[in-house]
């Protein structure tokens, strides 16, 4: 049963992915009709900021819980991975309430100065309700990852896209009847409802399974040791997760920027860049709804794996997890190449996204592999170098950004992509062949 447990883990997570993104799908075209295309523009404005906080309250505490739930309970300490939990609830919620207080005291000042968007400034101050209630079941799905019982969280990333879904087209309906005029404040309105429910599924959850499994055993630690575990393994995790975020941040900045560098106006400029990263990517990245869902399960089995010392398992994972990817990207590497451009034009309307899909196809093998050889170092307790790692791709890709971009265009940005893959995948394996040798010639 056990060499079956990321294939029956990331199915539950993959499907769930799946019907998420297909319901998100039907979520935005509903969106657009209600607010405008612009309404839906400065709504997606406060996203960057907004993943932001999520970096920051519980990104890197959720996988810490992860591996130290799956680690306690291959032990058999069920009362450390308990504390763990708790641990991991009570650092999340302090730096949530911080940071939504923050949000919520100069949301005017971070919408005019930060994203120099005046109409973003009620989205946010209204996204700081959400931000305490996603901490609290992000760090119960990590409690479930770690016992690798994954049918919970997955329900309830489906129960949550549908009740967004809902509870907008329900707030719609009101507002329209009472004559409340529909802002992108109902969108964020549609998130705060779809936390909360969040929460109290997930709580309800656990609960449940605590009342059913009680756990009588004394702690073998205090919980000071079981928080310092936490704040040490976490923070790398966070500072990582900060980094990407903020990467994301600049490119939406810098991409636009250096397109008028390379002879654009600036509507061509934000066109082209519309069409990447609200056509092509989205289009390239929605084979990861499965190397995802592998790599959300393959930190605790590799964890507990460690915790046991079984260099066998762990390497079989890793053979099994690497070649799965390889073989996934391959495959869309060629579907890409030979039906890019018609799934532009099928899809989007669009000749340039179709030759944007071709160029990027060539990305995917490494695209695809490099999330599970991450969760397999995050895995093996290698949080420091995967954050390394992580600052290394962000350079090289800002440097192409800064340096290719003006003078190729944007081929210049899917030349720096395909570096930074390339570099990060080696970068990887070689730790991993430094962390795992030393134990397989002792054997």
């Amino acid at each position: 049963m056990q060499k079956h447990v990321i294939l029956r883990g990331a199915f539950f997570l993959t499907l769930a992915g799946v019907v998420g993104r297909i319901i998100g799908f039907f979520y935005r075209i509903f969106l657009s009709r209600i607010i405008g295309a612009e309404g839906v523009g400065i709504y997606q404005l406060v996203f960057p900021l907004y993943a932001l906080t999520y970096s920051l309250t519980v990104s890197g505490i959720q996988t810490t819980i992860s591996r130290f739930v799956s680690a306690k309970t291959a032990s058999g300490d069920r009362k450390g991975a308990l504390r763990i939990l708790q641990s991991g609830l009570f650092l999340s919620l302090v730096l949530s309430l911080v940071t939504s207080s923050l949000l919520f005291r100069f949301h005017h000042i971070l919408a005019v100065s930060f994203i120099k968007e005046e109409r973003c400034s009620q989205l946010l101050k209204l996204l700081a309700f959400s931000v305490p209630f996603g901490s609290v079941h992000a760090c119960i799905d990590g409690y479930y990852y770690g016992r690798k019982c994954t049918s919970i969280p997955a329900i309830g990333q489906i129960l949550e896209h549908i009740l967004r879904f809902l509870s907008v087209f329900l707030l719609y309906s009101i507002w329209k009847e009472k004559g409340i005029p529909i802002t992108p404040a109902i969108a964020v309105c549609g998130i705060i409802i779809e936390e909360l429910m969040a929460v109290l599924f997930s709580a309800t959850a656990l609960t449940i399974h605590l009342s059913g499994n009680p756990v009588n055993q004394p702690p073998l630690h205090s919980p000071m040791v079981y928080l310092r575990e936490l704040v040490t393994f976490s923070t790398p995790l966070t500072l990582n997760r900060v980094l990407v975020n903020l990467l994301q941040s600049v490119e939406a900045f810098l991409i636009p920027l250096q397109l008028r560098l390379a002879g654009m106006n600036t509507s061509e400029a934000l066109s082209l860049y519309g069409i990447l990263t609200g056509m092509a990517l989205p289009l390239i990245l929605f084979p990861t709804a499965l190397t995802s869902s592998v790599s959300t399960m393959l930190l605790p089995v590799i964890s507990e794996a460690q915790a046991t010392r079984d260099l066998k398992r762990i390497l079989s994972a890793i053979r099994r997890t690497c070649f799965g990817c390889l073989l996934l990207g391959l495959f869309c590497w060629l579907s890409f190449l030979l039906f890019g451009d018609f799934a532009g034009d099928f899809l989007f309307q669009s000749r340039t996204a179709g030759s944007f899909i071709t160029s990027l196809a060539w990305i995917c093998p490494l695209l695809y592999l490099t999330p599970a050889l991450f969760a397999i170092l995050n895995g093996l307790g290698k949080t420091g170098s995967v954050f390394l790692h992580n600052l290394t791709g962000i350079l090289i890709r800002i440097l192409f950004i800064l340096i290719a971009i003006p003078k190729a265009g944007i081929p210049g940005y899917f030349w720096g992509l395909a570096a930074a893959q390339a570099v990060l995948s080696v970068l990887s394996l070689m730790t991993l062949a430094k962390t795992l040798l030393p134990s397989a010639q002792t054997k």
